[in-house]
């Protein structure tokens, strides 16, 4: 696949990708907006990574080559890079980053100025196609810093009437720049694990699995806080841990924050093919529609503009609240549970009590990039001659009676992803058992 991936740009830096691939791609975006018309402002920020000023730099330089002006806001949070790109009615934001991959990827995220997703593939056509916008003057350049300005939205945003306690583990990432801020200004009492920023995530990989979260567990069992969160790498995504410890699922936390909004506003929700449906049950008992699309942020943030949505969730913790923004800023996960459960005078721990959980796992299998489509699609065809219900949206997803499985390829490592969800634990590990070793034999058959 290269570097141009589904949802955003990825590569290993100094091998897959450089500061001259970045100048041309600064120059695909600066004749993408400029073809289409639209306001010639592009804002770029970077996350804290040690490749990533270079690369912003030759970003830049490539987009006032092509004649547009940017506005660069520097080393920030995902959040503050798109809240600031919003704010300025920029007609694209760019964020370089590698999101939860290890310290020696990078890569870039392009959303409009709203925040929307770009897809790179666009990107990458441009660039192939050779095509270029010749321009008789340079862009500019100039700064802002607009974290002052976020971090006053949000306040203005959130009502929190109690003083919650909190751990907030920024794991040495892009959200150290604003997260804890955010939460002393709201009048959290916080606990800070990892919030000083360090490019080579010494602490705990960025990824903020429960694997990885060890740390902020043991800290919540330890003592009397009402929540745990854990960002990734450039913050949008986070884990959130509830007093008595548990870990929160996208699925489980899409659940709670779903069920709080529906019930002041019913909507379409969307969800991805990918989430459990355990919680498309309680968000359809809460009155919500459900829209299903493809896993990916992408699809979420599209989709729910286009259905005028109420919520958009992806199992994998992205979270889309279009009250606040278009966008995945993974701070406002944890303001909206902190608003929930100081407003209803009702712990995270007795909200989690309450949802009808049934078994559900994603096991990763290890695939080469050329071969994972492959697999799947000889997977889907062999499926076809066997079952009924079949869904082909995005990889294979079987539904049964009693609970369902999809198989799909990783858009963004080599992987394959099997999901199960059952509504009992035999049947759950009747149907993990099965399609494991049918996947496993498939991507020995592909692979030999």
């Amino acid at each position: 696949m290269g570097i141009y991936r589904e949802y955003d740009i990825r590569g290993i830096y100094g091998k897959d990708l450089d500061e001259e691939i970045m100048k041309s791609i600064g120059k695909a975006v600066a004749s993408f907006i400029r073809k289409n018309g639209w306001v010639d402002r592009v804002v770029v920020g970077n996350d804290i990574r040690t490749s990533s000023p270079s690369l912003s730099k030759a970003l830049i330089k490539g987009i006032i080559s092509a004649g547009a002006n940017v506005t660069d806001v520097g080393t920030s949070s995902f959040g503050t890079c798109l809240f600031s790109g919003f704010k300025l009615k920029s007609a694209l934001t760019l964020y370089i980053t590698a999101s939860h991959l290890p310290p020696e990827w990078n890569g870039l995220k392009i959303y409009t100025g709203e925040g929307i997703p770009i897809p790179p593939s666009i990107i990458k056509k441009i660039i192939d196609d050779g095509e270029e916008i010749n321009v008789e003057y340079m862009g500019s350049v100039d700064s802002a810093d607009l974290k002052k300005d976020y971090v006053e939205f949000l306040k203005s945003k959130f009502k929190i009437n109690k003083k919650l306690k909190v751990v907030l583990d920024c794991g040495n990432g892009s959200t150290c720049l604003a997260a804890p801020e955010i939460f002393e200004s709201l009048g959290f009492e916080v606990t800070k694990l990892f919030c000083n920023i360090d490019p080579k995530f010494p602490n705990r990989p960025s990824d903020p699995s429960i694997s990885n979260i060890t740390k902020l567990i043991d800290a919540i069992k330890n003592g009397a806080y009402d929540l745990g969160v854990a960002f990734d790498g450039d913050g949008d995504r986070a884990a959130v841990v509830d007093n008595k410890s548990r870990v929160l699922t996208g699925n489980e936390l899409g659940s709670v924050i779903g069920k709080h909004i529906l019930a002041g506003k019913k909507g379409n929700v969307v969800i991805t093919v990918a989430c459990s449906m355990s919680m498309e049950k309680e968000l359809k008992s809460a009155g919500g529609d459900i829209v299903k699309v493809p896993v990916g942020h992408t699809f979420v943030i599209s989709k729910c503009k286009d259905t005028n949505a109420v919520m958009g969730v992806e199992e994998s913790g992205h979270m889309v609240l279009p009250e606040y923004f278009a966008f995945d800023d993974a701070v406002i996960i944890p303001l909206k549970i902190a608003e929930i459960i100081s407003t209803s005078h009702t712990s995270l721990s007795e909200h989690y009590d309450s949802l009808k959980i049934y078994p559900f796992e994603e096991i990763v299998f290890s695939c080469a990039d050329d071969k994972k489509f492959s697999v799947v699609q000889n997977l889907l065809e062999d499926f076809r001659g066997i079952y009924d219900n079949i869904t082909d949206m995005d990889g294979v997803r079987l539904d049964f009676e009693n609970g369902w499985i999809l198989i799909r390829s990783s858009n963004t490592s080599p992987k394959i992803r099997l999901y199960v969800e059952a509504t009992t634990k035999e049947r759950f590990e009747e149907l993990k058992e099965t399609f494991s070793e049918i996947l496993k034999n498939e991507i020995m058959k592909v692979s030999a």
